[in-house]
C-alpha cells in the first residue's frame, strides 16, 4: 500500500507542477514579492517601517499563493480526473479511495511546498537588499547579482534543454531555480553589501522570520486539506469559493467566535471556535512587525495543530469521496 501511495503522490506531483495555472501563480507572486520594496518606499516612513511593509505583503503573498495554488492545483488532479472518469483507471485497481485521496494531498503538498520554497528565497533576499527609500541609498549587490545570475542560468539551463532534449521548459527552470537559488541565499548570508564576509547568522540568525514563514506553510498545509476534500464534490469555482469563505472565517474566528466563547456564551460558539480553524495561529505579520518574539515552540505545536486539523479535513474528505459516483 505505500508503494502506491508514493506512485500516486509522485504521479501528482509532475502533473501538479507541469500545469499553466500553477507555474502562472508562483512566478507572479515572485514578480509581486520583487516588486513590493518599490511599492514600499512611497510609504512615507522610515527604512525600519518600509521593511516592515515588506515583511507584510511578503507573508499575505505566501498565504494568498498557497489558496491559489492549491485550489487550482487540486480540482485540476481531482476534480477533472473524476469529471473525465479517468478516476476509473485507479480505483478500479487494487488501490482504495482514502489511499488515492491522501495520495493527491501528498502530491499537490509537494508540488505547492517546491513553490513555496522558491517564493521563501525570493521574500527573504528581498528582505535582505531592504527598500531605497533615499536617493543617497545603494542598492544591496550582492542580492541583485547573485540572484540575477542564479536566474539566468535557470533559464538558459531550461531553454537548452527545452530545445534539445524536449524538457518541458517551466518544470526545467523549476527544477533549476530551487537549487541555485538556494546557493545563490547562501552566498548572500555570507556576504554584506559592501562585499565583506559576515557571519551566516547575520542577517537571518534570529530566525524570527523563516519561523514566521513556516508558519504561514502550516495554514497552506489546511487550505490544501480543504481543496483536496472540496474537490471530490465540487467544481473549480466552488471550491475557490468555498475554500476563499473558510480563510475569511478563520481569520474573523477570533473576534466573532472566540470572544464570545471565552465570555462564556452558548456550546454553539464554543464548538463552532474549536471545529473552524483559527487562521490567527499562521499569521505572524503583526508580532513581527511589533517587535515580539516568535518561540520555536509555538511552532511546534501550530505545526501539530495544523497536522491534526488537515488530517481530520483528509478523513472528511474521504467520507465524501466514498460516496461519490465516479462512474
Amino acid at each position: 500500500m505505500f508503494s502506491k501511495l508514493l506512485a500516486i503522490a509522485y504521479n501528482t506531483f509532475l502533473e501538479t507542477i507541469r500545469q499553466p495555472v500553477f507555474n502562472v501563480l508562483t512566478w507572479v507572486a515572485a514578480g509581486l514579492l520583487m516588486a513590493s520594496p518599490s511599492v514600499a518606499g512611497f510609504s512615507l516612513e522610515n527604512a525600519a517601517g518600509d521593511i516592515k511593509i515588506v515583511m507584510d505583503v511578503g507573508l499575505a503573498t505566501l498565504l494568498l499563493y498557497g489558496l491559489l495554488a492549491s485550489v487550482f492545483s487540486a480540482t485540476s488532479v481531482i476534480t477533472r480526473e473524476i469529471e473525465s472518469h479517468t478516476v476509473l483507471t485507479v480505483i478500479s485497481k487494487p488501490i482504495s479511495r482514502p489511499v488515492f485521496l491522501v495520495g493527491k494531498y501528498l502530491g499537490v503538498c509537494a508540488a505547492v511546498l517546491v513553490g513555496y520554497y522558491i517564493l521563501c528565497l525570493v521574500l527573504l533576499m528581498t528582505i535582505r537588499h531592504g527598500v531605497l527609500s533615499a536617493a543617497w541609498n545603494k542598492p544591496d549587490q550582492p542580492v541583485l547579482i547573485f540572484a540575477g545570475v542564479a536566474m539566468l542560468l535557470s533559464l538558459l539551463a531550461a531553454a537548452f534543454g527545452n530545445y534539445v532534449y524536449g524538457w518541458h521548459f517551466p518544470t526545467t527552470l523549476t527544477a533549476w531555480v530551487a537549487p541555485l537559488g538556494t546557493l545563490a541565499f547562501l552566498g548572500v548570508l555570507c556576504l554584506s553589501p559592501e562585499w565583506q564576509f559576515q557571519s551566516p547568522g547575520q542577517d537571518f540568525g534570529d530566525l524570527q522570520m523563516p519561523y514566521a514563514i513556516m508558519l504561514c506553510f502550516c495554514g497552506v498545509l489546511i487550505l490544501t486539506a480543504f481543496a483536496v476534500a472540496l474537490a471530490t464534490r465540487f467544481s473549480q469555482v466552488v471550491t475557490l469559493v468555498l475554500c476563499t469563505g473558510v480563510y475569511v472565517v478563520g481569520l474573523l474566528s477570533d473576534h466573532y467566535l472566540g470572544q464570545p466563547a471565552q465570555a462564556g456564551s452558548t456550546w454553539l460558539y464554543t464548538f463552532l471556535y474549536a471545529a473552524v480553524p483559527n487562521f490567527q495561529f499562521f499569521w505572524t505579520g503583526d508580532a513581527l512587525t511589533q517587535n515580539q518574539l516568535i518561540p520555536a515552540s509555538q511552532v511546534a505545536h501550530v505545526a501539530m495543530y495544523s497536522a491534526l486539523y488537515a488530517l481530520g479535513v483528509l478523513g472528511l474528505g474521504v467520507a465524501l469521496f466514498e460516496t461519490r459516483e465516479v462512474g
